[in-house]
Parts: structure tokens; C-alpha cells; sequence
């Protein structure tokens, strides 16, 4: 009896111990790749912040952020152009956080939300402000691209059938002038719509964005309107893609911040000036919702 029992324990634990261990290890790890999973969805919403809106209306803001893309190097840019339309890795401090201001000003001055495309991801390992040979070095910051203009062009696409006319405002950094903001619209080329729509004046005209901005106090340029746009400034590769000189494009108008309207201290006011200043070129130019 003595001896059955023995056989029988020393069978249990050579065949029934290993399988329970074997079968309880495996969970962790089916776990383990299932948060992996959670967590490549979940970042990715965090780098490319996407909001759908009720306005006929598009923020964007590319190079403003400080998140690091998982497995990515900074860019190097090796044998590419700079300047301008080339490679640049140099974060637009403060233009995430302005634009995000700008988004609830707009949402309290006309009781809805802008659409908006937002990139928290530092801009020495993506810039979506460019063409994809010259935004990205590696191809696990590919979908992050992606992501932001796919995004774009389905804001973009939805504006249009929706209300067959919008305004997009590209919000970007400059360190030429602190105190003056510059207009990026390739010389009046991705505003195409609303100059063929209203004539020239809704763009270089005291109605046009710069001269109801230039009415809330802010430096601008060009001054007067119908300038040449300032070199280098004249609006990179987002407005040129979804500005309304393209089929599926709205009027894109890059705005260029100097520095003291992107300090802590000034961007709710900024936000809240250039708000108020949208809310009356949409009454001029937009076909609004009714208000609710």
C-alpha cells in the first residue's frame, strides 16, 4: 500500500507539476504581448492627437512636441537639403500648447469644436511638415507620419462635403522676430477659393485674417496685406498639400509665432485674440452651422 502510494506521487509530480507550471508561465506572456499591443494603439493616439470637428475649420500644428517614438534615433539628415523645405530638426516651443488654446477659444467663440491634428512627437524624429523622404530616417516613425496625413486629408475631405469651403491654420514657431507673426500662403497660392469666391480683399484686404489679427494688436506680415510673403515663410509642405489650390484642399493659411506670443504667459490671450478673429472671417467667408 506503502509502495502504490509512492508510485503514485512520484508519477504526479513528474507528469502533472511540469504541465501546471508550463501552462501557468504561458499566461504572462500572452499578457505580456497583448499590453504590448495596447500600449503601440494607445501611443500612437498620443503622438498624433486627432479631434473630429463641427466647424469648418483646421488646426494643425507639426513641431511643437517633446514625445521620443519608440525604437526611433533622432534623425541625422545625411546628405539631405537644409533650410526651409530641407531638413531641420528644431523644435516650435510652446506652438502644441497654443494650439491646444486655440482649439478651446475657437470652441467658445462659436459653441463648437475646429477639427485638429496635433503632433506630440519631437520634431528630430518626425516632421510632418515635410515630404516623407525628408520627414523620417526610420521606418517605425512611418505610421506616425501616417497617421498625422491621413488624418489631414480626411479633415479635409470632410469639410469640404460638408460645407464646400474651410479655413486650415498651420501653427508654427520663428525665431527671426519676436514679435511678429508671419503669413504662409505661397504668395496667395493655397487660398485659391476664397480670392476666386471673394476677390482678392478677403486675403489681402483689413477683412482678410491678417488685417482682422493686425486689428487685435498683433505685429504681422506682410503689412500691407498684398506684400510678398517674407522668404522662407511663404508656407511649407502641409499647406501646400491641403491648401485649396489642390482638388481635396481647403484655404491653408501657415502662421509663423514669434516668440512672445508663444510664452506661457501670452498664449491664452493669443488664443483668445486669434479666436475672435477667425469667429469674424467666418461670418464673412465660411458657410457655419447654425448655432446651437
Amino acid at each position: 500500500m506503502v509502495r502504490r502510494t509512492y508510485v503514485a506521487s512520484l508519477w504526479f509530480a513528474l507528469f502533472c507539476v511540469p504541465i501546471a507550471y508550463s501552462q501557468e508561465q504561458s499566461t504572462p506572456a500572452k499578457s505580456a504581448e497583448t499590453n504590448r499591443g495596447q500600449r503601440t494603439a494607445v501611443s500612437l493616439e498620443q503622438m498624433v492627437i486627432v479631434e473630429e470637428g463641427q466647424l469648418p475649420i483646421l488646426i494643425s500644428a507639426p513641431h511643437g512636441g517633446l514625445l521620443k517614438i519608440p525604437n526611433v534615433d533622432p534623425r541625422q539628415g545625411v546628405g539631405m537639403e537644409k533650410g526651409p523645405s530641407g531638413f531641420f530638426a528644431g523644435r516650435d516651443g510652446g506652438t502644441e500648447e497654443l494650439a491646444k488654446d486655440v482649439i478651446e477659444a475657437i470652441e467658445m467663440q462659436l459653441g463648437r469644436k475646429p477639427y485638429s491634428v496635433i503632433s506630440s512627437v519631437d520634431r528630430k524624429y518626425l516632421d510632418p511638415n515635410r515630404p516623407p523622404e525628408i520627414a523620417y530616417e526610420d521606418v517605425d516613425a512611418k505610421p506616425v507620419y501616417d497617421r498625422y496625413h491621413d488624418s489631414m486629408l480626411s479633415h479635409c475631405r470632410s469639410i469640404l462635403n460638408e460645407y464646400h469651403s474651410g479655413l486650415l491654420l498651420d501653427i508654427h514657431g520663428q525665431g527671426s522676430k519676436r514679435d511678429t507673426v508671419f503669413r504662409g500662403t505661397s504668395n496667395g497660392k493655397t487660398v485659391s477659393r476664397i480670392r476666386e469666391q471673394f476677390g482678392d480683399s478677403a486675403h489681402t484686404g483689413e477683412s482678410s485674417l491678417f488685417g482682422l489679427l493686425k486689428e487685435q494688436g498683433w505685429t504681422v506680415f506682410p503689412d500691407p496685406y498684398d506684400g510678398k510673403e517674407q522668404s522662407g515663410f511663404t508656407g511649407g509642405h502641409i499647406v501646400r498639400t491641403y491648401g485649396s489650390h489642390q482638388a481635396s484642399g481647403i484655404d491653408a493659411v501657415q502662421l509663423e509665432f514669434g516668440a512672445e506670443y508663444r510664452t506661457k504667459a501670452n498664449r491664452k490671450k493669443i488664443a483668445e485674440q486669434l479666436a475672435t478673429a477667425v469667429a469674424q472671417y467666418a461670418k464673412l467667408y465660411l458657410r457655419m452651422p447654425e448655432a446651437r
